[in-house]
């Protein structure tokens, strides 16, 4: 045994307490922000919260000053709330017969109870009640039905007796027709197309885009009006009533916790029908070094302590800064990047990756990885979580780029307009899509089928046939 010393030369990355402060502020959503900074400031004394500054960078705190002068007036001429309401509420029950206050007090139906409650109130046979509410709790969180009936069939066959036409059968006839619309579509574009009515113009406009004019949705007013031979104002229309239809009519079907949800970014249309980035005030906007111990001289073991947190307090303040500049350039990117997906919804979604907004912006890829995880935006088309605005993509043969939801349904429509006694083969997907400039292999064409919950060629043979005995 010998213990002898040597050189190496080497490179490693030291987090300092002020980088991991920094990455641990960018990762959090603003409420956990909040909550994180609410701790800070009990904990550091160098750390103050300047309410008037809070209240005043955000949205609805100016609320705050009408309710305390609401109070002021409270504590001058007491307190009748109380009073007050049950007077207004004895007189409601006197003239309507009830007491509108035990409404209040009524528990919430959950959503997954309102579909079940709404098919044991429809006149059916009890076999097909029975399988409508096995085909409701199958439905995944965004409402949709993915499953294959065939091998659906064979999964229940211990609770019902039942093939693949009739489960097909029940969805369009029963899942179908619920409310609100757009339960048990089989994709997007089907959830889409149960939420219109073809007897409204502006609708049956949607649904002949939808089916028709999928590629070229994404496409300026004038371009698509003069393919689909509708006129400029009526596109417009159906941009806007699109835009209010839900993708994702299946959140809280399976009775989740409810959670509350605070934007982190907001994307709004401008007067010159562009798109405008804000990053929303928030209450971490008061937060400031405490004035009061800002510049006492402390002496002994004091000093040390408040030294440290004059440094904590200092480093945190730039954490805060920091992030809302990183928000604010990822913000600028995802609007140039993204902007038909915000104008037109998923279908107007192009291909982008982490990689492309780090390139953009001048971070690395894990920093646009914390700044989008977990956080959310508000948009013209809704409250869309940032992770939705990132989707891989597949080269075209003129050297452009289509992304891979754009294939997928492309796949899905090529299988459902193939002829039912002779399905057509991942191959001749492949081929079919090769053709039309899509660079893409049958193992892709493969993988995308499956994600849609599609059935193999041969499993879909076999199925036409078992319909037709």
């Amino acid at each position: 045994m010998e213990t002898t010393l040597s050189h190496k030369l080497g490179q490693r990355l030291a987090l300092t307490p002020q980088l991991t402060q920094s990455l641990k502020v960018l990762s959090m959503n603003c409420m956990e922000l909040e909550n994180y900074l609410e701790e800070s400031i009990e904990s550091n004394p160098m750390l103050d919260m300047d309410f008037s500054a809070a209240s005043a960078a955000e949205p609805g705190r100016g609320e705050h000053a009408l309710e305390v002068a609401e109070q002021e007036r409270w504590k001058e001429t007491g307190d009748n709330r109380w009073e007050t309401m049950y007077a207004s509420s004895s007189r409601d029950a006197g003239r309507d017969g009830f007491n509108e206050r035990e409404q209040v007090w009524e528990e919430d139906v959950s959503l997954s109870d309102s579909l079940h409650e709404q098919v044991d109130r429809q006149p059916m046979a009890d076999h097909d009640r029975l399988l409508a509410h096995i085909l409701i709790d199958s439905l995944d969180d965004d409402g949709y039905f993915r499953a294959d009936p065939t091998e659906f069939a064979i999964e229940i066959d211990d609770q019902i007796d039942t093939d693949a036409s009739h489960i097909e059968h029940v969805v369009e006839q029963v899942i179908q027709q619920l409310e609100p619309a757009g339960f048990g579509a089989r994709d997007l574009t089907e959830c889409m197309l149960l939420q219109l009515d073809s007897e409204q113009e502006v609708d049956a406009c949607i649904m002949r885009l939808l089916l028709h004019f999928p590629d070229t949705l994404q496409e300026s007013d004038e371009a698509l009006a003069q393919a689909a031979e509708y006129s400029v104002d009526m596109i417009r229309q159906a941009r806007v009533r699109m835009r209010r239809l839900d993708p994702f009519p299946g959140h809280g079907l399976h009775g989740d916790n409810n959670f509350y949800i605070r934007p982190e970014i907001i994307f709004r249309r401008n007067s010159q029908n562009g798109i405008e980035v804000d990053i929303p005030g928030t209450g971490w906007q008061g937060i400031r070094l405490n004035e009061q111990w800002k510049e006492h001289v402390w002496q002994g073991k004091d000093k040390e302590f408040m030294s440290q947190a004059m440094k904590e307090a200092k480093w945190l303040l730039h954490a805060l800064d920091q992030r809302s500049e990183t928000l604010m350039k990822v913000a600028l990117c995802l609007a140039q990047r993204q902007r038909a997906f915000l104008e037109y919804g998923v279908l107007g979604i192009k291909p982008l990756t982490l990689q492309d907004v780090a390139a953009d912006v001048g971070l690395h890829e894990s920093t646009i990885s914390r700044v989008t995880n977990g956080k959310y935006a508000d948009t013209p088309i809704g409250l869309i979580e940032l992770r939705r605005f990132f989707s891989a993509g597949l080269p075209t043969r003129g050297g452009g780029m289509i992304s891979v939801y754009r294939v997928q349904q492309r796949v899905k429509a090529l299988i459902d307009s193939e002829p039912a006694k002779r399905p057509i083969s991942d191959q001749a997907i492949a081929d079919r899509l090769q053709a039309e400039g899509i660079e893409i292999a049958r193992r892709t064409v493969a993988k995308y089928r499956e994600q849609l919950g599609l059935p193999p060629s041969s499993q879909r043979r076999r199925a036409a046939k078992s319909r037709q005995r």
